[in-house]
């Protein structure tokens, strides 16, 4: 084919192989901005992706230095959790086992009572003294909850009846002992005083008592023929 050159002196520009990238001229561009606030919002820009970068990068490598610790921080966490959960576990089951004992003390507490005044008022009793009646009795302004009774009966010496007193007021288990009122009747052709006695029943001093086995008391008490006693 036959070119003709229109335009002598023109070189004719050959075509490359391949595609062709070109960089733009920095100092073309710069030098064609003209405006002030624009050069400082690009320099701001520059320095700051400059500041920034170092410190998200030190950033980044400080949390991927703290990822070990927090793991062994949740496994603590975890072992803790499993420890607390079995400690609130057996506070519970403490809680509910000191809720029965209560209960059962509540119930057994009343349960001797009259056993220990039936006991107290016998070892009290004194020769040629017998006993007609021993009841309970509600008490006036009583507001301690222990139980209160009477007691009244017959004695052929006056003696025997304030020895009576005396040793009702020396057991551990009685208190408040007061005598109500006294008589004299005739039984079987001979003169014997009769008397009435108010009394209440006291908690004893725990130095006092001798406690003993279950198991004990029933081998002795079989052995004397007896029940067991407390």
């Amino acid at each position: 084919m036959i070119e003709i050159n229109l335009l002598p002196g023109a070189k004719r520009k050959r075509g490359g192989a391949g595609l062709k990238l070109a960089l733009p001229d920095m100092k073309a561009l710069l030098g064609s901005v003209k405006d002030p606030w624009l050069i400082a919002c690009i320099l701001a820009w520059v320095l700051a992706l400059g500041v920034v970068t170092p410190l998200w990068m030190k950033g980044r490598g400080q949390v991927a230095a703290l990822g070990p610790r927090l793991e062994a921080a949740q496994r603590e966490q975890r072992r803790y959790a499993a420890l607390v959960a079995r400690k609130t576990q057996f506070e519970r089951a403490r809680d509910s086992l000191i809720t029965q004992i209560d209960v059962i003390k509540s119930i057994d507490k009343d349960r001797y009572v009259w056993p220990h005044i039936l006991d107290a008022v016998t070892k009290a009793l004194p020769p040629y003294t017998w006993l007609d009646n021993l009841q309970s009795r509600a008490a006036d302004a009583d507001t301690s909850g222990l139980p209160s009774f009477q007691i009244s009966g017959k004695t052929v010496d006056m003696q025997a009846f304030t020895r009576f007193l005396r040793n009702l007021e020396e057991s551990p288990f009685i208190q408040s002992v007061a005598p109500v009122s006294t008589g004299l009747v005739s039984e079987q052709g001979r003169d014997v005083t009769t008397f009435v006695i108010n009394a209440r029943y006291q908690v004893p001093d725990s130095t006092l008592l001798t406690w003993q086995s279950l198991a004990a008391s029933v081998v002795e008490g079989v052995r004397s023929g007896g029940g067991a006693r407390r």
